[in-house]
């Protein structure tokens, strides 16, 4: 049971994450929460890594639903 709702909070969180990566990216420039100067990295570049991070809660949170539904 723990494993399925633990699952369902990955995969919304990794949904939402690709989802609004580029407006994550903009609050946290805006907010000045980005770790390196803005000249650094590009915009786009912190969205692909946002989205790349939202992809992997995704496949996490699919892993766990389908241990915690006994498919695996």
């Amino acid at each position: 049971m723990l494993a399925t709702a633990l699952g369902v909070v990955f995969l919304a969180f990794g949904l939402a994450g690709i989802r609004y990566a580029p407006a994550i990216v903009e609050a946290q420039r805006r907010e000045g929460m980005t770790p390196f100067d803005d000249a650094e990295l590009e915009a786009s570049d912190r969205v692909t890594v946002t989205r790349g991070t939202g992809a992997v809660a995704v496949l996490v949170g699919l892993a766990l639903l389908a241990y915690g539904l006994g498919v695996v």
